[in-house]
């Protein structure tokens, strides 16, 4: 089987800005890794994983949470209203998520099958 590109290297091979690989290059390098104790290196683990996983509206809290961090970035920070109105966002893409994926699933049954085998050889 080929091996698939990460969704998130994928999108942003197509969204590809150069303001924004010049700010991500310069924020890139204001991470201090040296010293990190296990509870920042977990944390970074786990919001590398959240950003790989991110492909957008089709991974709904990856989007979310990946937004808020952005926002951050550019120097808005979030506030309760704000959140709020991206939680609702997050609310219908994931609603609308779970629908999607059962019709993909009922459209492609064949397919579903034989990724849960795979899965399970794991």
């Amino acid at each position: 089987m080929p091996e698939l590109k990460n969704p998130a290297v994928m999108k942003r091979d197509l969204d590809v800005d150069e303001a924004q690989v010049k700010s991500d290059t310069i924020v890139a390098a204001t991470l201090y890794l040296k010293d990190l104790d296990d509870a920042e290196r977990a944390f970074l683990a786990i919001c590398q994983r959240i950003f790989r996983r991110h492909s957008g509206c089709t991974s709904p809290f990856e989007e979310f949470f990946v937004g808020l961090v952005a926002s951050v970035e550019c120097n808005y920070w979030p506030t309760p209203d704000g959140v709020a109105h991206e939680l609702e966002t997050f609310r219908r893409d994931f609603d609308d998520m779970s629908v999607w994926a059962r019709r993909f699933v009922e459209a492609y049954p064949e397919r579903h099958s034989a990724q849960q085998m795979e899965a399970a050889h794991v």
